[in-house]
């Protein structure tokens, strides 16, 4: 599972690239041979005026497809990326868990041939499945 941290007029203290990496790889790490690439994106909504200013985007790439985005805004960026983490997790969860139900989905019927039974001459409808993977 590959992090990029980008920032866009946000100061980061010293450690903090570390520190956002961290605590990605505790909310994520169990599903890291799920994701491909986790694209931490920091913004300053307001600029200098302060207040509620500090946004973050996490874009998570899955494996083989797919992606999830959780945006988060907060004045604290350890607050921010604490929120973000948490929510992406169970975001993640749920898009997995969506795949793994549709994996298990019955197979469908596509195709259907009547047959002779040899026992006893009846016909008997004999279904061909396709798996969907």
């Amino acid at each position: 599972m590959l992090i990029e941290v980008t920032k866009r007029s946000v100061i980061l203290a010293e450690g903090m690239r570390e520190w956002i990496e961290r605590r990605l790889q505790f909310a994520l790490g169990r599903f890291s041979s799920r994701i491909r690439r986790v694209s931490v994106i920091f913004s300053d909504v307001n600029g200098d005026r302060g207040g509620c200013d500090k946004h973050c985007r996490l874009r998570i790439a899955l494996i083989p497809s797919g992606e999830v985005v959780v945006e988060d805004t907060d004045p604290s960026v350890a607050t921010v990326v604490t929120n973000a983490a948490e929510r992406a997790a169970r975001s993640v969860s749920r898009a997995l868990e969506r795949r793994r139900e549709f994996r298990d989905e019955p197979e469908r019927v596509i195709f259907s041939e009547p047959r002779r039974c040899r026992s006893d001459d009846r016909t008997e409808r004999h279904n061909i499945f396709l798996k969907v993977e």
